[in-house]
């Protein structure tokens, strides 16, 4: 700290000593134009004498000055310097009438070894017996022309004193910027990085504002140069916002200045994107706007948090005090309110040397500060710790207490819920033998319905079988009697008896009656190996078994619900062949879904040609897998039925007519066989039901 102020001392000391320097022996001669001039008419336009001494205009405009040597001036060993390095462009014309011409080109749009001398300003060597010399100046930058003539002895002097400011202002940053960052690292604190890149970007612009990026970094990218003090400019602008934004914690702190702050950085960025586009005049006089109201922001939201308690914006409003005052004697300077001298004109090197420290030590206080507070919450966190830990001891006795009686609670509905889930369990066993009881009792009346009519059909019969049988037996005792020695009379008796009970006819009708005989055992037969077929509800084993079979004997059982009344539709695919399955219980289905269907035909009124259908249709799918189809063109259901069907106790039957469990245990079989069931239903056309099942089941048949 003693060292970064003892620097400044020497450096206000050689600043001074340069004070007091020849006086210039020339007048200057000014003449504005937008337009290109003739080399050969330069010395003649209409040149104004200047009263200023150091001349001053906005830039984008284009500048011929007649500098005019005192007739009593030796030139030997001089030099005129232009103390000044935002000029894009500096032509030099000198002569007399026949050699008249261009000598010098040079500026910061041109690369840096057009110049004479290699400095970061200008000079240019007087000419033995020359008095007049012309220069042609432009810049999209202010143009600013403090010229002097000076001995060349003096001149490297004074370079090198420049030199020598400049030199200790960038140890100053450097050794700022190297400290903050060991800070970031250990910190971890994005204040610290935001000020690096502030410390970084201001250290540029202000070399580019003495020249020496154009010495150092740019000298042969002209064209970047030439921008790099506005873009430089907006850059510091762009990292102070971040930076200020997190050391005087606007965020948190005064969100109407957070927001402020970053309309700040977009402005910045189209002050930039300007630069870049051919408005570099405008770019230059924005970034300087920009600057100006950010400046103003930033200090009032440093004043408002002062006053609020908050200690980092006291030190923050010293430094950027000290940074504007500098930055404003840099201005006043150019228009002759204060003496354009060396020490006038870096004043922003001693403003920002001392910003650069107190921002630095504000950010140190700010740790420290950041410190205590976090020791203070830490100790009001821990002893708010201890009260929780009273009062959670507290309430660890109250809920032991009450987690005790609650579980007795719980044991004794535990025992309860026991018991009635025992009575739910008994009760879904007597309903589930309630429905195949129902299901035994549908299956018995079909099968005595089904065999009373082929018995009926043998016994009505018989009866008849039995007189033609007794009719024959006297025709046949009639001929038995008859021997080789019978005589006329008595076998004209016997054919008379063969007549009377036309043998012909009894033949007929004998053959006839046992014909239906034949045909009610058969039809019995059937009935009897369809209920063995079906029979095996019980069985609990995978088997093989064929689908189409299955159906087959299930109509059988209903035939008396479908003969006559309802058209049943037959498509087996025979390629379905046998599969595993549980041959009872995939009957059990059939059963329940075609009683279902049966029941939806009956429910409704058919219109027309329309009559009662039940569809029945197999497929195999692919060898893994078979498709069974049972449909019907009844009542249908609607969206909330179709929801439910497959819910145990649900049921659109009328009272007494069905117990709802059928759909329910339909859907558990077909789940057991690893397949799917889907419904496909519309109210008033029927329904129709879809069963997947696989050809294999799974470690069944290894």
């Amino acid at each position: 700290m003693r060292r970064s102020f003892s620097l400044l001392i020497l450096f206000t000391s050689l600043s001074l000593s340069l004070l007091g320097q020849e006086a210039e022996n020339f007048e200057l001669y000014f003449f504005q134009t937008n337009e290109e001039v003739a080399v050969n008419t330069i010395p003649h336009l209409n040149y104004i004498k200047s009263q200023s001494e150091v001349p001053n205009f906005p830039g984008g405009q284009q500048v011929y000055l007649h500098l005019k040597l005192a007739s009593n001036l030796k030139a030997t060993g001089k030099s005129i310097f232009l103390s000044y390095s935002l000029l894009d462009s500096i032509s030099l014309y000198y002569g007399d009438d026949v050699s008249f011409g261009l000598h010098q080109k040079t500026g910061q749009a041109f690369q840096f070894d057009t110049r004479h001398n290699a400095i970061t300003d200008f000079s240019f060597d007087l000419q033995s017996g020359i008095k007049d010399y012309y220069f042609k100046i432009s810049s999209h930058k202010p143009i600013v022309l403090p010229f002097e003539i000076i001995e060349n002895d003096n001149l490297l002097f004074k370079v090198t004193s420049y030199d020598f400011f400049m030199g200790i202002y960038v140890g100053i940053v450097v050794v700022m910027l190297l400290y903050n960052l060991v800070i970031y690292f250990l910190t971890r604190d994005k204040s610290y990085l935001f000020y690096i890149l502030y410390l970084l970007f201001l250290g540029l612009a202000q070399a580019a504002l003495f020249g020496y990026t154009d010495r150092y970094l740019f000298a042969n990218f002209p064209l970047l140069n030439s921008r790099f003090a506005v873009l430089s400019g907006a850059l510091v602008g762009i990292a102070s916002v971040f930076f200020i934004i997190n050391f005087l914690r606007l965020k948190q702190k005064a969100p109407l200045f957070y927001k402020l702050m970053l309309a700040i950085v977009v402005l910045d960025l189209i002050g930039i994107t300007l630069l870049f586009i051919g408005f570099e005049t405008i770019a230059y006089n924005w970034v300087n706007f920009v600057a100006l109201g950010g400046s103003i922001l930033a200090i009032s939201a440093a004043v408002k948090l002062a006053r609020a308690g908050y200690k980092p914006a006291n030190f923050f409003l010293i430094a950027w005090s000290i940074f504007l005052i500098s930055v404003i004697i840099f201005a006043l300077k150019d228009f002759e309110i204060l003496p354009y001298n060396p020490l006038f004109r870096r004043s922003m090197l001693f403003g920002s040397s001392v910003e650069i420290v107190l921002l630095s030590v504000a950010l140190a206080d700010r740790i420290n500060q950041l410190r205590r507070e976090k020791e203070h919450s830490q100790a009001k966190a821990l002893e708010m710790a201890k009260e929780n830990e009273k009062i959670i001891r507290e309430q660890n006795i109250e809920l032991e207490r009450r987690v005790d009686s609650r579980t007795m609670e719980l044991q004794e509905a535990n025992e309860e819920l026991q018991v009635t889930l025992d009575n739910l369990k008994e009760t879904q066993s007597q309903l589930v033998d309630s429905e195949k009881m129902a299901s035994l009792g549908q299956l018995t009346a079909g099968i005595a319905h089904e065999i009373n009519n082929p018995i009926n059909f043998i016994a009505s019969n018989i009866k008849p079988l039995k007189l033609d049988l007794s009719e024959i037996y006297e025709i046949v005792a009639g001929f038995e009697a008859l021997d080789d020695n019978c005589s006329s009379e008595d076998l004209a008796k016997a054919k008379a008896k063969l007549e009377e009970f036309d043998y012909d006819f009894l033949k007929t009708e004998i053959e006839s009656l046992v014909s239906g005989i034949s045909d009610g055992a058969v039809r019995t037969s059937e009935i009897v190996l369809g209920l063995r077929n079906f029979s095996r509800l019980d069985e609990d084993v995978v088997k093989k078994a064929s689908p189409n079979e299955g159906l087959e004997s299930t109509l059988v059982l209903l035939r008396n619900k479908t003969k006559d009344l309802i058209e049943v539709i037959e498509d087996y695919d025979p390629k379905v062949g046998e599969i595993d399955c549980y041959p009872g219980k995939l009957n059990q289905t059939f059963m329940n879904i075609l009683n279902n269907g049966i029941y939806a035909v009956n429910e409704k009124e058919y219109e027309g040609d329309e009559k009662p259908t039940l569809t029945i249709r197999t497929e195999k799918e692919n060898s893994e897998w078979i498709n069974i189809y049972l449909g019907d063109n009844g009542i249908g259901m609607d969206e909330n039925t179709k929801k439910k069907i497959f819910e145990p106790f649900f049921t659109t039957k009328d009272v007494g007519e069905g117990t709802g469990l059928g759909m329910s245990i339909v859907f558990k079989i077909i789940e057991r066989h690893g397949g799917s069931l889907t419904v496909n239903s519309e109210l008033g056309k029927g329904t129709e039901f879809k069963i997947s099942l696989p050809v294999i089941q799974p470690n069944e048949f290894a």
